[in-house]
């Protein structure tokens, strides 16, 4: 197992930890699904949010420096353009756009259909440009079954109260 493995490994393992058997990590999810309820049951918001950006910083500071030790340089532009992708991943794994939704494991999921639909095109010969029309094209239809499911599942609720 080479080190960015085992990287990917423990730091999946401490954020699943972290958002199953904390309590900040209840409260995460909380002001994610609803910042207001969550002010009125006593969660302090920008305490949580404080820690999500603290957490997120500590999280790129690892990332970069085991992209630094695969690519055995410092580039600063070197993931560049990966934004689409990362957002891809996070709404293939079940991920709610408005919060509050989303488990670690479907994310992983999201990030491994991804990569296999992206070296499976670079292994074709397909252009690098299709694989941007393809990963948008993934999140469009994405979003578009998850909007309709929550429409779906509010208008069976509205008529079943």
């Amino acid at each position: 197992l080479s080190l960015p493995i085992l990287t990917l490994i423990a730091v999946v393992i401490f954020t699943g930890f972290l958002m199953s058997k904390t309590r900040v990590g209840r409260q995460i999810y909380a002001v994610g699904g609803n910042a207001d309820a969550a002010k009125r049951v006593g969660i302090s918001i920008l305490g949580v949010m404080l820690f999500v950006y603290g957490y997120m910083g500590a999280l790129a500071g690892i990332a970069s420096v085991v992209q630094t030790q695969i690519t055995q340089s410092v580039a600063p532009n070197a993931l560049m353009g990966f934004e689409l992708t990362v957002l891809a991943a996070v709404v293939l794994g079940g991920v709610s756009m408005t919060g509050g939704k989303g488990t670690l494991t479907g994310v992983i999921l999201g990030v491994a259909l991804l990569a296999i639909v992206k070296n499976g095109l670079t292994l074709s010969g397909v252009p690098s440009y299709w694989h941007t029309v393809l990963t948008g094209l993934i999140i469009v239809i994405s979003i578009s079954f998850t909007a309709y499911n929550e429409k779906r599942r509010a208008a069976a609720g509205g008529h079943l109260s």
